[in-house]
């Protein structure tokens, strides 16, 4: 494109940069995340920086991440925070990821999410006192985690299914198939 002598653009960028973070090419993505300003006159929105925190934070370069949440020049935003903490949950950093659900749970106090992954963060290096302190607010503050859905249509009937529902009136056979299929 730049041999062509085509200028990239804000949406140009989101794409390169979307590609660098899940190629996982940090040094790239730095490096085009610092030219937007430097050589295209491009001041990044808050999907770059979005971009940039989940490529840092998808390597494990979780506190350069949180450091550039913490100096973006616009309030981070939930989905930011969510990818801190998705992160921290995959590298197992639960003090930073304390952090982060606490910052998410000041922008949406009703999402069930940094609850959950928190939760699971502790159980799974078995602090069970907090597991049960973070499920016990859950609870006091009236959050709810959603059931886990899907859906597939077949011969043109939408099948809807929710994680522990057993209701579905074919629900016999589709668990003799999957168990067929997990051995």
């Amino acid at each position: 494109m730049l041999a062509c002598g085509e200028k990239p653009d804000h949406v140009t960028m989101i794409g390169v940069l979307c590609a660098c973070s899940h190629a996982g090419l940090v040094e790239e993505g730095r490096l085009y995340f610092s030219s937007m300003t430097k050589n295209h006159s491009l001041i990044p929105k808050k999907d770059h920086y979005y971009l940039m925190v989940d490529l840092l934070a998808r390597v494990g370069c979780l506190n350069e991440a949180r450091n550039l949440i913490e100096t973006m020049p616009m309030n981070p935003d939930a989905v930011v925070w969510g990818s801190l903490l998705a992160a921290c949950k995959v590298h197992g950093e639960i003090e930073m990821g304390k952090h982060a659900a606490e910052k998410l749970l000041e922008i949406e106090p009703r999402n069930s999410r940094p609850y959950v992954l928190l939760s699971n963060m502790y159980a799974e290096v078995g602090r069970w006192g907090d597991v049960v302190r973070v499920r016990k607010v859950m609870r006091q503050q009236g959050v709810i985690k959603q059931p886990g859905c899907s859906w597939i249509k077949v011969q043109k009937k939408v099948n809807v299914f929710l994680a522990k529902d057993k209701r579905h009136p074919h629900k016999n056979q589709i668990y003799s198939v999957l168990k067929m299929l997990i051995k």
